[in-house]
Order: structure tokens, then sequence, then C-alpha cells
């Protein structure tokens, strides 16, 4: 893959492009249609920011992805530090401008301070362990606030925002679980607290979202079709979770495919 693709991390920038879009949909019905401008503008601004933010982890990380993660672009040498880092401004100026142009005021704010949520992290709230993991997992759930958003409807997609939180939270757990022996300059829950306590927290958080995830059936908000696949997603987040402290690489990348089918659930609950 071209490395100015990869460094992207296209599939997880792909996945907030459809989140995005699943949660117009879920705020507004099939009538979203009429907000399709914004919709699509606002998918765009979130593939840029989420593609703006792997690119910043990549020039912070790069002589620790030297260890961990040895494949990525900059860590290779396939692209230079400065490169990235005009490929990093550039995303993330586009990103404003659009939510400036096309989007709403709140919107707009919400990418400004998505954007500075992100650059915290990088540059400081990451060596804290647990308080960076929970930065990202919000970033994560804003997704859908910002779906919502671009369609004017937002209560819908609290109990959304809050699964999508808890579920990247204990992934992100996961990851550092998988990442211990190369995270030597930060101070990763796993690291401070031991493997035992992050896989048991990790899977604390699994057991709360997927407590959670019955919600939107139970009151109606999602049809029985919603229940069948959360029910897929629900067992794969659990299965991720159960194998975290033995097989991490492989919990977290179950555990984004049972993202996936998250994302399925929301769409086929709202759609049929």
């Amino acid at each position: 893959m071209n490395p100015y693709l990869s460094i992207l991390r296209p599939v997880n920038a792909v996945m907030g492009f459809v989140a995005t879009i699943i949660s117009a949909f879920i705020g507004y019905d099939l009538f979203f249609r009429h907000h399709l401008l914004a919709v699509i503008a606002a998918g765009i601004v979130v593939m840029l920011v989420i593609g703006g933010g792997n690119i910043l982890n990549d020039i912070v990380d790069f002589q620790t992805d030297k260890v961990n993660h040895p494949e990525r672009p900059i860590a290779s040498g396939r692209i230079g530090l400065k490169a990235a880092s005009y490929y990093f401004f550039l995303l993330f100026s586009l990103a404003v401008a659009i939510s400036g142009l096309v989007l709403s005021f709140y919107s707009f704010m919400v990418v400004i301070i998505a954007e500075g949520l992100l650059v915290l992290y990088e540059f400081r709230a990451k060596g804290m362990g647990l308080a960076g993991n929970t930065i990202i997992s919000i970033l994560v759930g804003l997704i859908f606030i910002f779906g919502g958003l671009a369609v004017n409807a937002v209560l819908k997609m609290i109990i959304l925002f809050v699964m999508a939180t808890l579920a990247n939270l204990s992934r992100e757990i996961i990851k550092d679980i998988q990442d211990i022996h190369g995270d030597v300059d930060r101070k990763t829950f796993p690291k401070t607290h031991g493997i035992d306590a992050a896989f048991y927290l990790s899977l604390a958080m699994i057991i709360v979202a997927v407590s959670i995830s019955y919600l939107p059936y139970y009151f109606s908000i999602f049809s029985y079709y919603y229940l069948v696949f959360v029910i897929v997603s629900d067992a794969l987040f659990i299965y991720s979770a159960l194998g975290a402290k033995h097989s991490p690489g492989v919990s977290q990348q179950i555990s984004k495919t049972a993202m996936i089918v998250g994302l399925l659930a929301f769409a086929m609950g709202e759609v049929l």
C-alpha cells in the first residue's frame, strides 16, 4: 500500500466516515437525505481528523514504533518526518475549513475541540495512561454526536456515544497490553498496574458496554433486527476481552471487527 495512504490507517478513517453517516441516519431516519451535503461533509471531516491524528501519532511515536510497529511508514523510513508534518497540517486545516464553510457553528467547534484534544493527547496525555486512553475513546464516541449535529438530532446519539466510548476504551487498554514491552516512555495502565489489572478493567468496560447495548431495543429505538446484529457484536467484544491477556494483538483486531458489526446493528435496526 502507498505509504501516504497507509499512514492514515484507512480502515479506521473509513469506519469513522461510515459511523458518521450511520449516526446521521439514526438521528434523522430516511429524511437525513435532506441534509445530504452536510452529512457527507461531516463524514469527510471525520476522515480528515482521524487521518491527521494517525499521522501525528506516527510522528510522535516514530522511535517506539521501530519496536512496536516497524512496518509503519515513518518508522520504516518510507515517509520523512518533515513530509509527514506537512501532511498532518494539511489534513487538520482542511477539516477546520470544511466544517467552518459547510457545517454549523457547533460542528465547527467540535472539530476545533477534537483536534485540540488529539494534540493534547499526543504531547501530554499519552504518557498519562488511562487518562490518555479515555481522551481517545471520548473522541471516538464524539463521532456519533458529530453525525447527529449534521442533521440537528443529537439526543438519540447519547447512548451510542456512551457505548462507543466504553468499547473503544477497552480496545485501547488491550492495545497497551500488546505494546507493553515497547512503551518505554509511557506510563500505560498495564505498565503501572500490571497485565492482570488491565485485563480485568478492559473486561469490565466491555461488560458495561454490552449491558447498555440492549437499551436501544428495550426503549424501542431500534427494531428486532438490531438485536440480532448486536448479539453478534457483543459476542465478539466479549471474546476479544477474554483473550486480551494472552493474545492482545488478535483480541484488538477482533474488537475492531466487533465495532464494525456494531455499526451494522445500528444501521439494520433503523432500516428494517
